[in-house]
This record gives structure tokens, sequence and C-alpha cells, in this order.
């Protein structure tokens, strides 16, 4: 099957799916770890986190040319080893259709190493989208450096500002941004947040797609404040996921049990209100049981799926994760990409602890994103 297929169908010949969680754990990451990688970060995307088609190809390619990519924890480090994390930036449609050239790792590298004054140990995925998921593997490979097997937001959010780091009060500035063409750029501001709103505004003079590093840190602050087993996760996740049937309920037990998680719903999409600002997709998803009395549930997102609500009362809300997969094809989807008449499964799975205190909550929570409702965990308990 081509990368196109694979990356957007599930494959129906699932592998067997592993004993115990030990048995997933992935040390070096190589092509054939690929599938249930970004499967896994699809589901922990919430319904957002990019497209996977461009990176998967790239990443495929950069791991025939330069090998796996060796994963390790942060504190197999020395304490003070200094970090390189990479992200992309840029709207979804831009990200969707550009490729790196390459030279952008390197540039970025440099420039980072430039201001810190040592090289950089390690690459540090900032968060589980999957497109994020991929590029600092990317990066790690082409700059023949190992790749922290962790993130700073345990899911995808849509702002630089949302990471554990940030709720550990270590600051986003200075940011790193290097082009397609090796033009880069640097930004400090006392105002932390403002640096996402910054990122935007710089990126229409970088063709609208770069490559970012942001927060100077050690391994010892990863160790201390990251999300630990970050890819390994994912991977799990997706290999547990492509052992089940979308039809079959019964068969999600593995999955669901790995990640803590719950079906919230099944239904049909009978309306769909969208309005995309500064580039974005904001909208509701409205869907109707399929099975048993008549319920409807209402999903509000922006980039990500943040509030599910069934007959008007919260089932799950950010900062959890709310993913939603097609029962015909087992396709995690995209919450821009929903269409009326698809049949749904609306997942909600558990993120870090650390998120639902109330500085977390105030950081991530539902009111960050301009949304008055009480923050409410999976399984209905409140925030």
């Amino acid at each position: 099957m081509g990368i196109v297929a694979l990356a957007h169908k599930r494959d129906r010949e699932p592998p067997t799916a592993p004993a115990s969680a030990k048995e997933a754990i992935v040390h070096d990451l190589g092509i054939d770890d690929i599938a249930d990688l970004v499967l896994g970060a699809e589901v922990l995307g919430s319904g957002g986190g990019g497209d996977s088609h461009v990176p998967w190809r790239m990443l495929v390619g950069t791991l025939a040319e330069y090998g796996p990519v060796r994963l390790i924890n942060a504190d197999e480090l020395p304490a003070d080893a200094p970090l390189l994390p990479v992200l992309a930036g840029g709207p979804p449609g831009a990200l969707a259709e550009t490729f790196f050239n390459g030279h952008e790792f390197g540039r970025l590298r440099e420039t980072v190493e430039q201001q810190i004054g040592q090289p950089c140990a390690a690459v540090l995925p900032v968060q589980l989208g999957a497109f994020n998921t991929m590029i600092p593997l990317i990066a790690a490979a082409r700059l023949g450096l190992p790749c922290i097997d962790a993130d700073i937001m345990r899911r995808c959010f849509p702002a630089v500002e949302m990471t554990l780091f940030m709720l550990a009060g270590i600051r986003p500035s200075p940011v790193f941004m290097v082009d397609m063409w090796g033009m880069g750029t640097m930004f400090a501001t006392q105002r932390d947040d403002v640096v996402s709103t910054l990122i935007r505004t710089s990126l229409p003079h970088l063709g609208m797609v770069a490559l970012i590093s942001t927060y100077t840190v050690t391994a010892e602050d990863c160790a201390r404040f990251g999300a630990r087993r970050a890819l390994t996760d994912c991977a799990s996740i997706g290999r547990l996921l492509r052992s089940t049937s979308s039809h079959d309920l019964a068969s999600y037990g593995d999955f669901l049990r790995y990640c803590s998680g719950r079906v919230e719903f099944s239904g049909i999409v009978i309306d769909l209100v969208r309005d995309w600002r500064e580039g974005t997709p904001h909208g509701t998803i409205t869907l109707e049981a399929v099975e048993g009395p008549a319920r409807l549930m209402r999903l509000e997102h922006q980039h990500e799926n943040l509030v599910a609500a069934v007959d008007g009362e919260l089932v799950v809300t950010v900062p959890d994760v709310i993913a939603l997969i097609d029962v015909e094809s087992g396709v995690v989807m995209q919450s821009a990409d929903v269409v009326e008449g698809q049949r749904l499964l609306v997942i909600a799975i558990p993120t870090d602890a650390r998120w639902h205190t109330p500085a977390g909550l105030e950081l991530v929570g539902p009111q960050a994103f301009g949304l008055d409702v009480t923050p409410t965990r999976v399984g209905g308990s409140g925030g």
C-alpha cells in the first residue's frame, strides 16, 4: 500500500496487539514504526494536529536516508545538557502542502546554539499532533541527534504558551524561526501571552511556514516537567487501535484500557457549523445517536475538539482529549474534515493530571478558549 493510502486509511490487516505496555516500547524508531506512531498522534491530536500526509512522506524519506532515530529519556543525559525543542508553525492549509527543503533543520540548530553558546544534545518534541510528532524525528535524523521520548503538552494545543514548561514557570521566549530559504529570525518578549501572536505575525514574512524552536531548556528541565514516554505511548496507542474493528466496540477494550479512555458517543453527523478565523477552523459538530434512545451530542472545536455535551449535559472538556473515529474506515478524523452523514465514534481520553490543577485549567481549560463552561474530566467529573 502506498504512502498516501497509509496516511488516510487504517491498515485492515492489523498486527498482533502487544501483551503489555513494556513490549510496545520503541527504542530505535524506524520506518516500520511510523504507521503506529502517526495513528496514536492523531488520536492525541484531539481532532487537530495537522494533516499527516506531507510529514509522513518526509519522515519515510529521511529514515530511509539516515536510518532509525534513537529515542532516549531526558535523564539519560547530563542534567545541564541543552535540548533543541522543534515544531513546525503555519496555517493548516499551508502546512498540508509544504515540504521543508531539509537545510532548515541545520540552520535552526545553528541559530539556537549560537544564542546559548553550547551544542544541543538532543531534539525535544513540543506537541503530539500528527504533524509535529514527526517533524522533531525528521530533525533528529538529519542532525544525527537522539530524540527525547517526551513532549511538553501531552496532547496537541494550538499555542506554544500552552505547555507543561509554561505551567512550571519556564518562559517560551526567546523564539527562533527559520524558513525554507534559510532565512531566520529571533525575538524575545517579556509578555508570554503574546508569543503565539508574534509567531503568527512573523509567518507571512517567512513564506507562511517555518521551523520553530522555543523554550531554552536542559535535560533536567525536561526530566522534571516534560511528559515522559510521549512517543512510545503514541506508538502503543496506534498499535492497539489498529488491532480493533471499527464496527465492534468490544474490540476497543485493550486500546481504551491502555489510554484510560472511554467511548462517549456513537452517532451520525447531522449538522455542521464552521467559521474560519485567522486561517484556522472553529465550529460545532452535532451528532445523533444511532442506537438506543434519541440523543444528541454537540462538539465545539477550535483547532482541536474542546467541549462535548450530550443533550445539553457536559461529558468532557479540554484539557482532556476528544478524538473522532470514522466507523466505516477506522480513520481518526480531523474536526475540519468531518462531513454530514458520517458515522463517528467519540472517544474521550484523560490527559496529564497537571492540566487539571487550578493553574493548569487557567492556562488550557475551556475558559482559556473563551468558552464559559465548567471544566469536566473524562467520566463527567468536575475539573
